[in-house]
């Protein structure tokens, strides 16, 4: 993996790459400086390339504010400091162009979407326009625009875009093409769209630049196109003679969830269908699919199912990921736990990429490598949760002298329990990373130890930092106790108890304080249905996340009911009101487990704000309010670099 790639014009330092994918940190439509720090981060950390995300090749293209506009020629200076900027570090650029045709909707470009047929995309609230043939030249027109602009902006590659039903990937589905003329109906017409645009690009970009194309393996969909009719594909592309490489994913909106795998499906998901095709053409492939794992990722290098391993998440989570295995360091490597919090679930609500354990991303200029400042001091952290862990470990990274008290036996706040179930036991890698970075950095750390006012009045400090979490709230119904309500965690910590008792949930949360006490005790043999006063259940979770957790309660008879609130329990009885018809209800569980959020346990930093008016203290994660992962290790990072 770590070896160089001599394939013709694609000539890699090693086998790893940073793959597209949309981070919405443009600015004014080109590859500004946040942009262009957050791919530095990747070069420095010594990928072989990175392939910039999808830029627009016409007006009809953008599906999300702050895209890059590859066609117009503003762009062009921002490819040219980029270009400056990686190759400082021996990698090499390479511009993703996209049309992203009737994929999602007008809200942003405030045009008609294009696409080969008026087909609606399953994820799209609209019924696109079916292109004519002078527009298709349009679009032809614009790619040619865009491939003129990477020359002049000096990049090293392009890579055409014809994945997950984007526009040339639509004209190739034989569900989205019900085309009749000559770029419809056979698969030979099929391809035509594509072949112009491939030779248009090399005729543009001359005999030097890479030119490569990301295609699927498979759709993923019944009646559509499988990992056969993709090794065609492959076979034309490279009978064209005009491409370097095969970048290959999987997934369209049919599935949407699956183009960016969770974390409860298997690590390497998508390598055997790069493997089928990259046995049956000479260009050199790129695997994608969950390759976090280096011994995962050698092993698709060294056994030849692929030339390359595209990391989009892993990166994400460790710009450095490459450089640790250089530095014979993997243990160091910070893990992707595949939550998509950051990733995906951000997309989806158009924010700027972010990451639930890097907070780097995004802010590489202000909080990314090589910005940490020295410091010295004495610093107490109290509460070892994934935000009390993070503190340490950064202030400690800077000199710190840091101890870190936990009442408990263990590290790792909730994280323990909430990965303890199968579906989720990928959370607690963070923690493990955690936990090893803490004693490779030797920080003084007490377990069982409680800390009170009168022992932090004998120490001499310099910062206190306030971690000590949440609790469960009580619930916020009336109740007469004829039925035992019991929280989440109480019900995680021993699901062996309820076998065989019927169990409600009562989610307010939307979120897996419900969903994971629901899944283990259904998995320890309980009769579970889920409550929610929201429209649907997992309202809150990233969309991929959503479907596969809510596919997979139902795939084990959990009920789920949504539009039901509960009001009160009285005489055995739960009452329960339809959100929507105002219509009452009763059910009779044996217990009922209530997932109605927390509430900060900030007894200690009530009381230092009492007691010492001018100590240093911070108080973050939970104890400031009960959030997630994601917030915790942010503020854990940001006070330790702070002291």
């Amino acid at each position: 993996m770590l070896q160089p790639l001599t394939a013709g014009r694609l000539q890699l330092k090693n086998r790893v790459v940073f793959p597209a994918h949309q981070t919405l940190l443009s600015e004014d439509g080109v590859v500004g400086p946040r942009m262009r720090a957050y791919y530095a981060e990747r070069a420095k950390g010594g990928v072989a390339a990175v392939i910039v995300e999808g830029g627009a090749v016409h007006d009809t293209t953008v599906k999300f504010p702050n895209y890059l506009w590859a066609h117009k020629e503003e762009i062009i200076p921002s490819y040219m400091a980029l270009q400056k900027e990686l190759s400082k570090y021996g990698c090499k650029s390479i511009i993703q162009l996209v049309h992203s045709g009737g994929r999602m909707s007008s809200h942003d470009s405030r045009l008609p979407l294009w696409a080969p047929s008026d087909v609606r995309s399953a994820i799209s609230p609209e019924i696109p326009h079916a292109m004519t043939a002078e527009e298709i030249s349009q679009v032809l027109d614009g790619y040619e625009k865009s491939f003129k602009n990477a020359v002049e902006g000096g990049v090293d590659g392009i890579e055409i875009h014809a994945a997950h039903e984007y526009l040339l990937g639509q004209f190739l589905s034989p569900l989205n093409n019900l085309r009749t003329d000559e770029y419809g109906g056979s698969m030979d017409n099929r391809l035509r769209l594509l072949n112009e645009v491939v030779m248009l690009a090399r005729k543009t970009v001359g005999d030097e630049m890479v030119v490569g194309i990301r295609i699927n393996g498979s759709d993923l969909v019944d009646a559509s196109l499988d990992n056969d009719d993709y090794i065609e594909v492959a076979r034309n592309i490279e009978a064209l003679a005009s491409v370097d490489y095969l970048s290959i994913s999987a997934g369209t909106s049919r599935d949407n969830h699956m183009i960016v795998p969770p974390m409860d499906t298997p690590e390497g998901l998508y390598v055997d269908y790069a493997a089928n095709i990259s046995a049956a053409v000479s260009l050199p492939v790129m695997a994608v699919g969950r390759l976090k794992n280096p011994e995962l990722a050698e092993e698709v290098i060294a056994s030849g199912k692929a030339d390359v391993v595209a990391q989009a998440r892993a990166l994400i989570a460790d710009p450095f990921w490459v450089q640790k295995l250089y530095d014979q360091i993997p243990q160091q490597i910070r893990p992707c736990i595949g939550c998509n919090q950051g990733c995906f679930g951000y997309l989806y609500t158009n924010r700027p990429i972010t990451c639930a354990v890097n907070p780097a991303v995004g802010h590489e200029r202000t909080i990314g490598h090589g910005t940490e400042t020295s410091s010295t001091g004495r610093v107490l952290v109290i509460g070892g949760g994934p935000a009390g862990m993070e503190a340490a470990i950064a202030a400690r990274e800077r000199g710190l002298e840091v101890t870190l008290a936990e009442a408990s036996p263990t590290l790792g706040g909730q994280i323990p329990l909430a990965s303890s179930i199968e579906s989720r036991a990928e959370l607690g890698t963070i923690i493990d990373f955690q936990i090893s970075e803490l004693q490779r950095l030797d920080v003084d750390i007490r377990l069982e130890t409680t800390i009170d006012i009168p022992a932090i009045s004998k120490l001499e400090l310099d910062e206190i930092i306030i971690a000590t979490g949440s609790q469960p709230r009580m619930s916020p119904f009336s109740t007469d106790d004829s039925i035992p309500v019991i929280a989440p965690i109480e019900a995680m910590n021993s699901p062996e108890t309820y076998a065989e008792k019927n169990i409600i949930v009562v989610d307010q949360v939307a979120h897996f304080p419900a969903y994971a006490p629901a899944e283990a005790l259904k998995d320890a043999g309980a009769d579970v249905m889920i409550l929610t006063p929201k429209l649907f259940v997992g309202s809150l979770l990233d969309q991929a996340t959503m479907v596969v957790t809510l596919r997979r309660l139902a795939g084990k008879g959990i009920q789920m009911t949504p539009n039901s609130a509960v009001v009160h329990i009285t005489d055995g009885l739960l009452h329960i009101q339809d959100t929507l018809s105002g219509k009452m209800r009763t059910e009779t569980p044996d217990v009922i487990i209530a997932a109605v959020g927390n509430r900060s346990d900030d007894g200690l930093a009530q009381q230092l704000a009492e007691n010492f008016k001018n100590a240093n203290v911070q108080v973050i994660g939970d104890a400031s309010a009960p959030r997630t992962i994601l917030e915790a290790i942010r503020e854990g990072r940001i006070a330790g670099r702070s002291i």
